[in-house]
């Protein structure tokens, strides 16, 4: 294999990785906290894009147990697509460190 090939391969993996990526960004999560209490989706950006919450929570008792619960299930999820994310480029890259690329 000359350099000449090596650069190409290495460019095909970088368009490759730069669509999943892409795609991935667009991609939508739904989330859920523990009996359903909130609910919503995030995007593969993990920017929040739906959010909605129990009215049983929206009282002033319950507001710190709503901000806790909040935190948590946001967190939890924010996790997961993170890992998907991870998960969805090393398998496309076969176990390849393309972090350089992205």
């Amino acid at each position: 294999m000359n350099f000449n090939q090596l650069v190409r391969q290495a460019q095909q993996m970088q368009r490759k990785v730069n669509k999943l990526k892409n795609e991935f960004d667009e991609k939508e999560f739904e989330f859920a906290s523990q009996q359903d209490l909130i609910t919503g989706k995030i995007n593969g950006n993990l920017e929040i894009i739906d959010l909605k919450i129990n009215k049983d929570l929206l009282d002033e008792e319950n507001k710190e147990m709503l901000e806790d619960l909040l935190v948590v299930t946001i967190n939890e999820n924010i996790a997961k697509i993170a890992k998907e994310k991870e998960d969805t480029i090393n398998n496309a890259t076969n176990g390849v460190d393309v972090s350089a690329f992205l």
